[in-house]
């Protein structure tokens, strides 16, 4: 594929990269001449002229023709090359690797580019696999006695410690629980009393069945995530793609992001419990790689089910998802958040897709 400033030949190499090898013709590489002179111009100093008012001869004794030549390839490549990736349809991902093949004075620019592009992926029956796990008998949800009680303590630490905080307990110890006696903390009998005092429950018995219906409600979403990982997970099995370095180590800076962020919020410095752990950041790359390959291999899945079904986040949730994030997170750029309220709708509808084949 060429046009008429520039040829190139496209080879596609394992691990989902690419090989673009690119020609510029003389002429239009000559065109950038006086873009890079006015460029190193402004950059720039020499004793006794101002920048951008010094003399085209003196910038070529200051530096050189080669220096020029180089400038003017940077440039053209910075205009080149996003032209080519949009011409050619290639998904690219990360920075590229470009070698200069060839540069001289009068004679066209040869360049060598290496870059990585979103794997394909071939999709195995996705639409029987999805069917034969939907139709396996459900995971029957149980909420136990033990289930509630156990929740139900939970509510009582919790109370209990807020009214520690905010009220130590005085003398008479009748309402002291047995367990509590002695620990110096105040444990509030379960009774209507404290049901009522948590301002939403008219007596014990009713605090014990919502809690039961939410507990039911919080079984029941993970029984379905579940099931979700697991139809995408045997596709993912059965499909065919490779895997890209630069996408595995996206997913490992990710992974690591997002330790260090929890690691922080609980008031500990990233460093110190590295330390702790007797490790690097490159031994934890290295223990989570298989990991992070999985999570790759799952996203591209998910993607490329979409793709083939042609999902797509309808305009108006999107808009709504969208305003919902910019207000929680003032900080980040609206065009990313859109990109990732993009990702949530879709991913969301893909797995009803699959859900839904019976």
């Amino acid at each position: 594929m060429s046009n008429q400033n520039w040829s190139i030949k496209i080879t596609k190499l394992p691990q989902a990269e690419v090989e673009i090898e690119v020609e510029i013709t003389e002429a239009f590489f000559s065109t950038y001449r006086s873009k890079a002179l006015k460029t190193l111009n402004e950059n720039l100093k020499v004793d006794g002229f101002r920048a951008g008012h010094i003399p085209e001869k003196t910038i070529v004794e200051k530096v050189g023709d080669e220096h020029i030549l180089f400038e003017m390839a940077e440039l053209v490549i910075k205009d080149v090359y996003p032209k080519i990736v949009a011409e050619n349809n290639l998904d690219v991902i990360g920075r590229p690797e470009i070698t200069i093949t060839k540069i001289a004075t009068g004679n066209p620019l040869g360049l060598k580019i290496k870059t990585a592009i979103v794997p394909t992926v071939e999709l195995p029956d996705y639409q029987t696999i999805a069917t034969k796990l939907n139709t396996e008998p459900a995971e029957t949800i149980e909420v136990t006695a033990e289930d509630v009680t156990k929740a139900l303590e939970e509510i009582r630490q919790h109370t209990s410690h807020q009214h520690h905080e905010h009220n130590p307990p005085a003398g008479g110890g009748d309402k002291l629980s047995a367990d509590a006696k002695g620990s110096g903390e105040t444990k509030p009998e379960l009774n209507d009393d404290f049901a009522k005092s948590l301002g939403k429950f008219d007596s014990l018995a009713d605090l014990k069945t919502k809690l039961r219906a939410s507990i039911k409600m919080e079984k029941e979403m993970r029984a379905k995530e579940k099931r979700r990982l697991k139809i995408v997970t045997e596709i993912q099995q059965k499909a065919k793609f490779e895997l890209s370095p630069v996408l595995i180590e996206n997913e490992l800076q990710k992974m690591i992001g997002e330790l260090e962020m929890q690691i922080s919020q609980a008031g500990l410095a990233f460093d110190d419990y590295l330390t702790h752990l007797k490790k690097t950041r490159d031994d934890l790359k290295k223990d989570w790689r298989q990991d992070a390959e999985k999570r790759v291999g799952f996203g591209l899945t998910l993607e490329a089910l979409a793709k083939a079904e042609k999902i797509t986040a309808p305009e108006e949730e999107l808009q709504k998802e969208t305003d919902f994030l910019v207000i929680r997170y003032p900080e980040a750029s609206p065009e990313q958040l859109r990109n990732y309220a993009q990702t949530v709708i879709t991913h969301e509808k893909t797995f009803q897709f699959l859900e839904n084949l019976k």
